[in-house]
């Protein structure tokens, strides 16, 4: 079933010519995807009013270390989830899909980000320093860095033939060194795809045995209440801080996966939540834009409207952060201007998506 406003033809060419999307889709992770980013967009509201609109206290800790448990891993998972798919193509259009979905998106969107703070004042560094880039990621767009990299990592392992589970044990023993301090050298890149690449992994562990598959046909009465109980976890993890310990950071992610998953295969078999299915699908383009939206829906409202309620200020920007990301999708592709998000290729350049 496509999102609501989307026509099959603009989703089947979207997805397949800009992304090399595969011809069947696992709606179980576009509801996961969607959870995701909607936390994403959260957490960056709440960081964003911190010490200004909200004031820093206990709950405020501990529901910024609820987020950050698991949501980036989260989407590690779901990404390697999804690799295997990729190893039977040529090694040379995988890189090239990687290239225009992952690699270009951050250039473009890192530039303007950075523009867009420059000209408010708020960028502390000058434009003329921006090239670095190119190896030193700037803000949320670390992510899509280090996604890049431990993808293509994963691929040429898989490419010489080392098998799934040796990729697993190599990035679990690379994670591991973090608990022994072991240097990794001077760049700070290194040290993210050490902490990352373990769930992209493990991802494709889960995949080898269909454990999506396996996790769709749970009953919905134990899906529910196993995410509760997950998240639950987590929230009293973060309560009594542990997850600032280094020793709770894999199980508490892995707890938090498994939560996602749990609730996104129950969302998914009640079919009443389907814009969550659509954040999934546009994720891309919600990370890279909603920075700048909730950014200047705080300002508007803090300084335009002179409205400090901290409920407001959340509901508002998060709402914002995920609507206006997807309405700047709608009319990149209304405008024929897809190239806004990922870089076509050569064989979808003269196709003119319509919107139903």
């Amino acid at each position: 079933m496509n999102p609501p406003g989307i026509s099959t033809l603009d989703r089947a060419t979207v997805d397949a010519s800009c992304t090399g999307a595969q011809s069947q889709r696992i709606t179980l992770i576009d509801y996961a995807k969607g959870i995701g980013i909607f936390l994403v967009v959260l957490g960056h509201v709440l960081r964003g009013l911190t010490g200004t609109v909200l004031q820093e206290n206990a709950l405020t800790q501990a529901l910024d270390q609820w987020i950050y448990a698991f949501h980036m891993p989260l989407f590690f998972f779901l990404s390697g989830y999804l690799a295997e798919r990729s190893v039977s193509k040529p090694l040379g259009t995988v890189v090239s899909s990687k290239l225009r979905a992952i690699a270009y998106p951050y250039f473009l969107w890192s530039a303007i980000q950075e523009t867009l703070r420059h000209l408010a004042g708020i960028s502390d560094q000058p434009l003329s320093s921006l090239w670095r880039i190119v190896y030193s990621p700037i803000l949320q767009f670390w992510f899509l860095y280090v996604l890049f990299a431990v993808s293509l990592v994963y691929l040429l392992l898989r490419k010489l033939k080392v098998p799934v589970a040796v990729c697993f044990a190599g990035f679990a023993l690379l994670f591991a060194s973090e608990f022994v301090d072991l240097s990794l050298g001077p760049w700070p890149v290194l040290y993210m795809i050490r902490l990352n690449a373990v769930y992209f992994a493990l991802g494709a562990i889960a995949s080898g045995v269909d454990w999506v598959g396996r996790l769709q046909k749970v009953q919905r009465s134990i899906l529910l209440p196993s995410a509760f109980f997950g998240f639950s976890l987590i929230a009293l993890a973060a309560i009594v801080n542990l997850t600032s310990l280094e020793a709770w950071l894999f199980p508490l992610a892995v707890l938090g996966i498994v939560a996602s998953l749990s609730l996104a295969a129950y969302l998914e078999d009640l079919q009443r939540i389907s814009f969550l299915q659509t954040w999934g699908l546009r994720s891309l383009e919600i990370f890279v834009a909603h920075t700048i939206f909730t950014a200047a829906t705080r300002i508007v409202l803090q300084k335009g409207m002179n409205l400090n309620q901290p409920v407001i200020h959340i509901i508002v920007g998060t709402a914002l952060g995920l609507g206006a990301s997807l309405l700047l999708y709608r009319l990149s592709v209304q405008l024929r201007i897809l190239c806004l998000f990922r870089l076509q290729p050569p064989s979808a350049s003269s196709f003119s998506p319509k919107i139903s």
